[in-house]
């Protein structure tokens, strides 16, 4: 050991095995990390990727501050929202009973599925994140939900040996004073809602851990996070700077603005004395419609600020569109349209849509957890029949994010049926390909085909033709009153 590294143990050994063995404890998947925690890391697979608990807790106040005051922060959110929910009940089933209870539950007066559901979607995009505890009616087996807010949320606990199964969470505590009375908030620990299926891949350890959150369950949900990062992201957090420095950029503006409205009159006296230069000030007349009298030797016009306002609309479109592009929406869906012609517009359209319709599996994910919850403890509670073998209780139903022009669509169908019945007589194909490549044409439109019962509702159609025209052969010579015409011929 060198001189160094000797004097270092001797005088600093102990307080560098204190410091490492508060990194081991912050590498705990128990402990949340802390500013301190943040200069080291995991010594395991699964390793922190999350903020801090302070920059998480900043995180979404500034998200909360920029959707409330913001215009343009506010827009992006509800734009998304808009387009990710559909207009009617999300769901469809063809089991009476079954849709009797997701009515229920959609319509209990506490959920209140149709209201709260795009606030919850807004709060998923504000915050990253959404936590609901449920509570069960052991008759029914009807469930409510509650919500927490993000900033109470503490940890979000995984299964040690495998990051990607989230088993519960940890509030933080709080004390407060509601209407005029202490509230003293002790820390809660809820089970999170997982499917029947994960008990058979949860580990022996998250399933000790798990039994010890006895204070309920929840529904838990994070967007813009990657795997090993439990704790969502706003959606706002990537351009929230930029979000700021756009507002700012047009209150500056707003306060320039009055300085390019104003003018100054400019006088000039040739060879004027200071005296006559002020006495020709003084006769001026300021009101509107005055009549200015003077000679040759006297020039007055109107002197405006030249403040280059067409190079501050560059700067909010530059600053705008730098925000926008970061959830792909293209800049005339915010009333900037520019030089967009509607077909270059149709074209922006394809990126957004893309994602939005990203966004609409997720949410399609949420519901199917929440409303598969729902009909899992009906049947608990012997309030529906226990599932059939490969029965599917329902389905989630998004809106169509992708616009499909019909018109256009409708062109080249007619384009490719004559293309194939042209191909068909000239023998180029054979008469199932051009079915073929008719039904793959109308599955870009939404149209499945089954060319198997196509098929064989054709042959079917024959064989009933060929059916009638043998039991009834003079079917083609009889006239409109049944009377059969009359065949003249020589004798």
């Amino acid at each position: 050991m060198k001189i160094r590294e000797k004097i270092v143990d001797r005088f600093f050994g102990r307080a560098i095995e204190a410091r490492v063995k508060e990194g081991l404890k912050a590498a705990s998947f128990l402990e949340a990390p802390t500013v301190d925690d943040a200069k080291w890391r995991r010594l395991t697979g699964n390793a922190h990727r999350e903020l801090i608990p302070t920059a998480q807790d900043r995180m979404i106040e500034i998200a909360y501050w920029l959707w409330e005051t913001n215009p343009l922060a506010g827009w992006l959110i509800d734009i998304t929202t808009a387009f990710i929910l559909a207009e009617e009940l999300p769901y469809q089933t063809k089991d009476d009973q079954i849709k009797e209870v997701l009515d229920g539950f959609w319509k209990d007066p506490v959920n209140r599925m149709d209201l709260f559901l795009p606030k919850h979607v807004g709060e998923l995009h504000i915050f990253g994140e959404l936590c609901m505890p449920s509570f069960t009616a052991q008759q029914t087996g009807r469930v409510r939900l509650g919500y927490v807010d993000p900033a109470q949320i503490g940890v979000v606990v995984t299964d040690p040996e495998n990051v990607k199964l989230q088993i519960g969470v940890l509030t933080k505590g709080w004390i407060g004073e509601i209407a005029g009375y202490g509230v003293d908030q002790k820390p809660k620990k809820y089970q999170i809602i997982l499917p029947d299926e994960a008990d058979y891949v949860m580990s022996a350890t998250a399933k000790q851990l798990r039994s010890q959150f006895t204070d309920g369950e929840c529904f838990y949900f994070g967007i813009n996070n990657v795997t090993n990062s439990p704790r969502g992201r706003s959606s706002l957090l990537p351009v929230a700077d930029w979000l700021d420095a756009y507002e700012q950029y047009l209150y500056d503006f707003a306060d320039r603005w009055p300085m390019l409205n104003t003018f100054v009159w400019d006088m000039l006296v040739e060879g004027g004395t200071p005296e006559l230069i002020k006495e020709q000030v003084q006769n001026l007349q300021k009101k509107s419609g005055s009549v200015f009298g003077h000679n040759e030797k006297v020039t007055l016009k109107a002197e405006a600020p030249d403040l280059q306002a067409a190079q501050a609309h560059e700067g909010a479109r530059l600053l705008r569109n730098h925000i926008m592009g970061r959830f792909g929406y293209p800049e005339h869906w915010y009333g900037g349209g520019g030089d967009v012609n509607r077909a270059t517009a149709s074209e922006m359209d394809l990126p957004a849509l893309k994602m939005i319709a990203h966004k609409q599996n997720y949410i399609k994910y949420v519901l199917e957890n929440i409303l598969g919850y729902q009909v899992r403890q009906a049947r608990r509670a012997n309030y529906l029949p226990q599932a059939k073998t490969g029965a599917e209780d329902f389905t989630v139903v998004t809106p169509t994010a992708l616009a499909k022009d019909v018109s256009k669509f409708g062109s080249v169908v007619q384009q490719v049926a004559v293309a194939l019945v042209s191909a068909e007589m000239q023998g180029w194909v054979d008469k199932d390909t051009a079915r073929k490549l008719f039904a793959t044409v109308m599955g870009f439109i939404g149209v499945d085909i089954d060319l198997e019962e196509v098929k064989a509702k054709i042959e079917q159609d024959q064989l009933n033709n060929a059916n009638q025209d043998y039991l009834n052969p003079k079917k083609n010579v009889q006239g409109s009153k049944g009377q059969g015409f009359k065949v003249v011929g020589k004798r």
